[in-house]
């Protein structure tokens, strides 16, 4: 493997982890802050 397609391998999985934590945080956000108002109307 050449250092220019492992240059590209490397960047490609640094952006796909990078998208997913992303949207981890963002899908945590939107759960918690969700039942968090409603769980404290229903308790």
């Amino acid at each position: 493997m050449n250092i220019f397609l492992y240059t590209l391998f490397c960047y490609g999985i640094t952006a796909a982890i990078s998208y997913i934590v992303i949207a981890l945080v963002i899908f945590i956000s939107k759960v918690m802050s969700k039942p968090n108002n409603s769980s404290d109307e229903n308790n």
